[in-house]
């Protein structure tokens, strides 16, 4: 037979075991931040018991909460407490952790509270700060349709940054109805030019095959010599084989990049790659280059007074003289006073179109590679 524990009861088991653990904790030998970690932890499994009370009507619950918030600020148990309490005043720190935790459940989990409570005036303000391009990560991770009132302003907003502007194109592409309005986007050529690889991959790979389908009728699907491509996610999840992948990369790929000191030292160094981006996202970089070019890996042209032009990736720019590394891995100094005009463009070196020299099990084999090359 169970005892059901009256609310005052609860309270005060919990403050009990909340003194006992602290004072076991704190006479214990135990570094500083371990310490805090320990003391942080012990208030949110106390206050966790208390889950569902009326803070509003029971103040000393409420301050047992307040400390709980307090010690957990910048850790996942922030999140669950807020959840549980349905706190609304605590929007800045939940931000904070949005933005740390984009790529997981945390961020998502603190996102969907801020837009739970209707907090779209500190997410509009956040997504004003430096770290929009995250808070957007987490938007799109959310699975709450208020994020796309967020997310597609931004798709189209000239004033935002790159970064930001493409990361709310991946982001709006994981809900359906985001999907649809980069369609409508795309087809009434509102995308600018900067974004419109990477939203046709967005668009390709969407999981709605309502949304495929529409995007077949309006863009070539990606092939191979054997065939149109499936989605991204549908290749990830087929077998493949590293060993072939590294010849594969050995025949195509080292013109332009460099393996553990292997190959051109022109395009960004892959030796580390598979620690950086998953299948998905390799994928993408191989079918459309020009989707997310690596920052000060773009393609500048030089037009000379003379008439003459120069193509590349700049190595340096001074008062003096612009250094430009060309194919192969050359690098020329121009001087500044022969430049006419000096032009950042909106595509990649890399060309579109590698994998329809490929079978489909060799982009499969050499993404597999890809994905092997991890921090040592």
């Amino acid at each position: 037979m169970s005892i059901a524990i009256l609310p005052a009861a609860r309270l005060w088991l919990a403050c009990l075991l909340l003194a006992g653990w602290c004072t076991a904790a704190l006479a214990e030998d135990a570094p500083a931040d371990d310490e805090k970690l320990r003391k942080a932890k012990l208030y949110a499994d106390v206050v966790m018991r208390l889950k569902g009370a009326d803070l509003s009507a029971d103040a000393k619950t409420k301050s047992l909460v307040d400390k709980a918030l307090t010690a957990n600020q910048g850790l996942p148990a922030f999140v669950e407490i807020a959840d549980a309490f349905a706190i609304t005043d605590r929007d800045p720190e939940l931000l904070r952790l949005a933005v740390r935790y984009r790529a997981d459940a945390t961020g998502s989990q603190a996102v969907r509270l801020v837009l739970a409570h209707g907090g779209s005036a500190a997410l509009s303000a956040a997504l004003a700060g430096p770290d929009a391009a995250a808070l957007v990560t987490a938007l799109g991770n959310a699975s709450d349709q208020r994020a796309l009132t967020l997310l597609l302003p931004l798709v189209s907003d000239a004033t935002r940054e790159l970064a930001v502007r493409q990361e709310a194109v991946r982001a709006a592409g994981r809900y359906e109805e985001g999907a649809k309005a980069l369609l409508e986007l795309r087809k009434d050529k509102k995308l600018a030019a900067d974004c419109t690889a990477l939203a046709a991959s967005v668009l390709a790979n969407a999981p709605w095959e309502s949304i495929r389908a529409e995007v077949g009728k309006s863009m070539a699907v990606p092939e191979t010599t054997d065939g149109p491509l499936p989605s991204f996610a549908q290749l990830s999840a087929k077998p493949g084989n590293a060993a072939h992948g590294e010849q594969v990369f050995g025949g195509i790929c080292v013109t332009c990049h460099q393996v553990n000191g292997k190959g051109i030292d022109f395009g960004p160094n892959l030796s580390e790659i598979g620690t950086k981006l998953g299948k998905d996202a390799l994928y993408e970089a191989v079918v459309y280059p020009d989707a997310g070019i690596e920052f000060n890996y773009e393609t500048t042209v030089l037009t000379f007074k003379d008439g003459n032009s120069a193509i590349g990736i700049v190595v340096s720019d001074t008062d003096a003289e612009v250094a430009l590394k060309a194919l192969g891995a050359i690098v020329t100094k121009f001087p500044k006073s022969a430049i006419a005009s000096q032009t950042k463009l909106k595509t990649s070196l890399m060309p579109t179109g590698l994998q329809r020299a490929m079978a489909q099990q060799d982009l499969i084999d050499l993404i597999e590679y890809l994905s092997s090359l991890k921090k040592k």
